[in-house]
């Protein structure tokens, strides 16, 4: 039986940095398209780039196109995906099965300047029209869900973001994809901490990720125990800052507290600015103000360490593959109501809802993340 194109598909990309759940997300949409709603899924390798390569090859080229749709229809699922000269693929049931509690994505993941130029973009929208793609999904952060919303505004096709951010910097959701997961990998890297700052008297400060939003740091020292969480919120810190937030370690020690576990988001600024890591600026600030002169404390160790893209990875939560199915279901839904339109899928209080592009901020969020730190602030005192 010859294989055919599957006009009228649902396309899907991931862009920017990867968080977990997007595997997850990835089954999910693909398995109700199939059982539910009986439409197929285009998966597109490599985010905006792979539109980008796909558009520049067929270059509004008719026989390209049919080339190409004759591709896709002959590598279906994991045919598609071992194919790395193909960008797009039909997916299957196959190729989305036991992807689901795995982190980052299968599709691949890259961040793409060239889809800053307006032409560039007009390509896309007329590969994606020449594709007969009834609408496209697109999975990422805030960078990403610009690109989304270019798209939307450019075009008459149906554009539905879906937001997947380890740093929860978007703040029309109450929670995006792969925030807990990033959590629970937070809590687990704190605890072997604990076991070394223990056993040795010292202080650990450990950068993590969020550059814009220190919902992620908060979380997880919330979570951890961590006895101070450093977030960008309040503003620059000062040498003054930073000689106060030591002071209140010592005395915790004084107290009789034996170690301090210090979190600091990567978004955390310095006045006068710096640009070494936080956790190395913070460690010599603490380090020197632990050994002035007559000191309780001089020996007191300070030991940095930079988690990095650590809290990107690991096994995804089931609270974040229950958000994924659950954003699925409500981008399917968008895409399915005939006088719907573009948007972005959002969680505010517990409710899955499609959102439009430029939603405002949301002021619980602010008030949330003040209530946090003073909630961290009561339970840290020694």
């Amino acid at each position: 039986m010859t294989a055919t194109y599957p006009e009228n598909a649902v396309a899907v990309l991931f862009s920017g940095g990867d968080s977990p759940g997007m595997n997850a997300f990835l089954r999910a949409l693909v398995r109700l398209g199939l059982n539910r709603e009986k439409i197929a899924v285009l998966g597109v390798r490599d985010g905006y780039r792979g539109l980008v390569r796909t558009s520049r090859a067929v270059n509004g080229d008719a026989e390209a196109l049919v080339r190409l749709k004759n591709t896709i229809a002959s590598h279906p699922g994991r045919a598609g995906l071992i194919n790395d000269q193909l960008d797009l693929i039909q997916m299957d049931h196959a190729s989305v099965s036991g992807i689901m509690g795995k982190g980052g994505t299968i599709l691949g993941s890259a961040r793409c300047l060239e889809f800053h130029d307006k032409n560039v973009r007009a390509k896309v929208i007329r590969l994606l029209k020449g594709l007969n793609v009834r609408a496209l999904v697109v999975v990422g952060g805030d960078g990403s869900l610009t690109g989304a919303r270019l798209l939307a505004e450019e075009s008459d096709l149906r554009i539905i973001g879906v937001p997947a951010t380890i740093d929860n910097d978007l703040q029309f959701t109450d929670m995006a994809l792969g925030v807990d997961t990033a959590v629970n990998t937070l809590v687990w890297a704190v605890d072997h901490f604990i076991d070394t700052a223990r056993s040795h008297r010292r202080v650990m400060v450990l950068e993590t990720m969020g550059r814009e939003s220190g919902d992620l740091a908060r979380m997880a020292g919330l979570a951890s125990g961590a006895e101070m969480i450093i977030t960008p919120e309040p503003g620059p810190l000062t040498n003054a800052d930073m000689e106060k937030l030591a002071a209140k370690i010592e005395g915790a020690m004084t107290r009789g507290r034996g170690h301090a576990i210090v979190l600091v988001a990567e978004g955390v600024q310095f006045d006068p600015p710096q640009k070494r890591n936080r956790a190395y600026v913070l460690m010599d600030a603490f380090q020197q103000y632990f050994q002035r002169a007559g000191a309780p404390f001089p020996d007191l160790e300070v030991r940095p360490s930079v988690l990095g893209h650590l809290q990107r990875g690991g096994h995804t939560t089931p609270q974040d593959c229950i958000l994924a199915a659950r954003f699925a279901d409500c981008a399917w839904k968008c895409i399915q109501k005939p006088e719907g339109g573009s948007g972005i899928t959002a969680l505010r209080k517990n409710i899955v809802e499609i959102v439009p592009y430029g939603t405002p901020d949301m002021p619980e969020r602010a008030v949330f993340s003040r209530e946090m730190d003073q909630l961290h602030d009561d339970l840290s005192s020694w």
